[in-house]
């Protein structure tokens, strides 16, 4: 709220004003110390607040973490949760699809590489294709984090597209087949890295259509 001091004009004298002057920074110095209950300038921090209202709320500095306006809530950091997560809206939008199709003219060339040595794929969504018909196109899938999801979706084209995993890191059904195929517009995979029971992850195929295990 608004705070009010008294005010000394010019033809007043100072030493008959002290006791107006002391007043005045009485006042001042009991409002900083009000606020001071939930600023603190000397550690940066803002604690104790019953309520915050705001148009905008940005967190980071150089790297902007959190930024939340009035289109839009932008998360721009990795999301650890510990309890549940209830969603009462219209549902949940994956839009993590990579840029580039994994194809036959992809830059990279075959083997295409999803993921790496030291990096989990990037994207959940993966459109593939392969025009040749006589040269299968191979595509190597590095290990996941727990928990990461991956699809596949054949997009173009009537050749094999082999997805096999980097040093034998999918756990196929039958157990003697290394390499998933697919080979015509629609067919698609979908697999999830699972724990293997000393804390490394391991593809499951958990759905798809039309794909076939060699």
């Amino acid at each position: 709220m608004a705070i009010s001091v008294t005010e000394i004009l010019g033809t007043d004298s100072l030493s008959g004003s002290r006791l107006v002057i002391n007043d005045n920074f009485n006042v001042l110095a009991s409002e900083i110390n009000s606020m001071e209950v939930y600023f603190s300038p000397s550690a940066g921090t803002i604690t104790n607040l019953n309520n915050l209202s705001s148009e905008a709320l940005r967190v980071g500095l150089s790297t902007i973490l959190l930024d939340i306006n009035a289109s839009t809530f932008d998360i721009l950091t990795n999301v650890r949760m510990t309890g549940n997560l209830n969603m009462t809206g219209a549902g949940v939008f994956r839009n993590d699809t990579n840029p580039q199709t994994l194809n036959d003219t992809f830059a990279a060339g075959s083997p295409i590489p999803v993921g790496g040595s030291t990096a989990i794929p990037p994207y959940t969504m993966n459109r593939v294709g392969n025009s040749s018909s006589g040269t299968p196109l191979a595509i190597t899938l590095y290990s996941g984090s727990i928990g990461q999801e991956i699809f596949f979706i054949c997009t173009e084209g009537s050749g094999d597209v082999s997805i096999t995993g980097f040093n034998s890191n999918t756990v196929l059904p039958g157990g003697t087949g290394t390499t998933i195929t697919l080979d015509a517009i629609g067919e698609s995979v979908h697999l999830l890295a699972v724990d293997n029971g000393s804390g490394v992850a391991v593809w499951f195929i958990v759905g798809g259509t039309g794909y076939v295990i060699s």
